[in-house]
């Protein structure tokens, strides 16, 4: 049996099976993990021992992200893929047979920095991934669903009434979401900017006049009718300025 190298195990593949995870899903980070295990591999002439290390380092490391809403996630899978990785190093030490126990603590060290340093990679990474791919992780989603973001704050203020219609539509639409499999999280953050382009335009909307004269009573039925399909387009340019996400759009 072929022994692992010591600073390979610090090799922070990982981060990759992570990203492609928190983007594309955990079956598509798995099967990135088997290819990347493989070229490692490859690379460390067919080593089987480096093709297990970063294929169950990897796996694992997608695995604990996956549900990802938080940044200490990241911190947490990293410690976790950290202690798997230093696992993984002694049990393949001990199959190959480690020079010594000089051996055993260097290695275990770098499979930890290994894993600690795929978090740290896949955390500076991931906001500019969502910026050049127009990607929405869980994170950016639930950033966007803040009622202090400036959008919701100014429908809360100029059009009240959508704005609790928004609320109410993003429940429904979360609900209906988790009972067919869908994303519920982006259901929701997405009701919650349907609306948006009502802003422009609030007391033309029903749910905002209250007590007030309609003011539709005083237009022909043709421009009550443009008025009133303007806000789709407003809302759409309203998104792009404040740059919000193209799956929001």
């Amino acid at each position: 049996p072929q022994r692992l190298p010591t600073k390979t195990a610090g090799c922070p593949l990982s981060a990759a099976a992570m990203l492609v995870c928190l983007f594309l899903g955990l079956q598509t980070a798995v099967m990135v993990a088997v290819i990347l295990a493989i070229g490692a591999a490859i690379v460390l002439h067919g080593s089987l021992e480096a093709l297990i290390f970063f294929l169950v380092s990897g796996a694992m490391a997608a695995y604990w992200i996956q549900d990802c809403r938080e940044r200490r996630v990241f911190i947490k899978a990293g410690l976790m893929t950290g202690l798997l990785n230093m696992a993984l190093a002694v049990a393949i030490g001990v199959y190959a047979g480690f020079e010594s126990w000089t051996t055993i603590l260097w290695g275990c060290g770098f499979a930890f920095l290994g894993g600690m340093l795929s978090a740290i990679i896949a955390t500076g990474l991931v906001p500019l991934i969502e910026m050049l791919f127009e990607y929405s992780s869980d994170i950016k989603l639930l950033e966007l669903a803040n009622m202090n973001n400036p959008l919701l704050r100014d429908l809360m203020i100029h059009a009240p009434g959508t704005y609790h219609h928004s609320i109410v539509v993003g429940n429904l639409a979360e609900s209906a979401a988790e009972a067919i499999g869908a994303n519920p999280l982006l259901a929701r953050v997405a009701a919650y900017y349907h609306d948006i382009g009502k802003i422009r335009k609030p007391l033309y909307f029903v749910e905002n006049i209250s007590t007030q004269e309609n003011r539709h009573d005083k237009l022909a039925p043709s421009m009550s009718a443009l008025i009133l399909l303007a806000h789709v387009k407003d809302g759409v340019d309203m998104a792009r300025k404040n740059k919000l996400n193209r799956v929001i759009i």
